[in-house]
């Protein structure tokens, strides 16, 4: 028997998720009915990435150790489990697609991340990134922010940091080369205009029955446009010309999630748990470091004493 346990972000308000790619993982299990539980946790999977899947081989019961199996890509969690005869998902192969079919769904799921939900993250962290940490309470519900002291370290670094790491990542786009971030905004509406014409009123895409992967990535990226209550530029497009994408999504998101509401709570964050394994640590060298400091306090107040306060007090002086 094999286990699947999904480690994606906390929630937060309204949108769920922060990660298109954790709630794109978490459609995929859901369409297929696979039983799965979830982790929530700001801890990174093996190849630095949020969300990763780990396969226990033992039912389950001993996560603590190392008898797991980790996939750390979105796409490659797909995969695996559509290869795996364990796992049913019989109604989201690709199979029923025809050859055409299939190279279309390929770009668009390149279209969708590597440039649609890529000017998302550029609006949200490097133009908005005040705004965005506000409106998702990232510091009280990722971080955990507002009762532990190290995720309060961790939101303020992260809230500093981000911008201008994005900002590279924006330049090796080659986002920022253009005179103003309007041509990027209408790039993204041509993204959403092809998937808006490529639905073309039918319940999921290539008019199948049951929903497959590109319906789940379609969703996991747009929830961030539609969900977060920002003024994205790509969530007006959306509400003002894309009439399939907008009914896709609402059904979506009843039939798969519904309970969007009771997801959207604020939950515990795994990895800032005071049992979890690097928190013991950091736990470890701080005591270390506060020995280390008493010491050297200590050792400063002797000097002081014998170099300083007890040659003045001499009487042969």
């Amino acid at each position: 028997m094999k286990t699947l346990v999904l480690y994606t972000f906390p929630p937060v308000p309204n949108s769920y998720s922060i990660t298109p790619f954790g709630l794109k993982v978490e459609s995929f299990l859901r369409i297929n009915n696979l039983q799965y539980e979830i982790i929530y946790t700001s801890s990174f999977g093996k190849n630095g990435t949020i969300p990763y899947l780990r396969i226990f081989h033992h039912g389950g019961e001993d996560k603590d150790s190392e008898s797991f199996e980790e996939i750390p890509d979105s796409n490659q969690i797909f995969t695996r489990l559509l290869e795996d005869p364990e796992f049913d998902t019989k109604q989201s192969e690709r199979t029923t697609l025809t050859k055409d079919q299939k190279v279309l769904e390929h770009a668009c799921l390149r279209m969708l991340e590597e440039h649609t939900a890529q000017t998302g993250f550029y609006f949200r962290y490097v133009l908005n990134m005040l705004e965005f940490c506000e409106t998702t309470q990232l510091r009280e519900r990722i971080f955990m922010g507002d009762v532990n002291k190290v995720g309060n370290f961790i939101f303020n670094m992260f809230r500093k940091k981000m911008p201008g790491s994005w900002m590279v990542k924006a330049k090796a786009r080659g986002f920022v080369r253009y005179s103003n971030p309007h041509v990027v905004w209408d790039m993204a509406r041509e993204d959403l205009q092809a998937l808006e014409e490529l639905l073309s009123g039918d319940t999921y895409f290539f008019g199948r029955s049951h929903p497959g992967t590109l319906d789940c990535t379609v969703f996991g990226h747009l929830s961030q446009l539609l969900f977060i209550r920002m003024d994205f530029p790509h969530q007006i497009y959306l509400k003002e010309s894309c009439p399939n994408l907008l009914r896709f999504m609402d059904n979506f998101k009843q039939k798969f999630f519904p309970d969007w509401e009771t997801l959207c709570q604020k939950q515990p964050n795994e990895a800032l748990e005071s049992d979890n394994p690097r928190m013991k640590k950091m736990a470890k060298m701080k005591n270390m470091a506060m020995v280390g400091a008493a010491t050297m306090t200590a050792a400063a107040a002797m000097g002081l004493y014998y170099f300083v306060m007890k040659p003045l007090r001499s009487p042969e002086l």
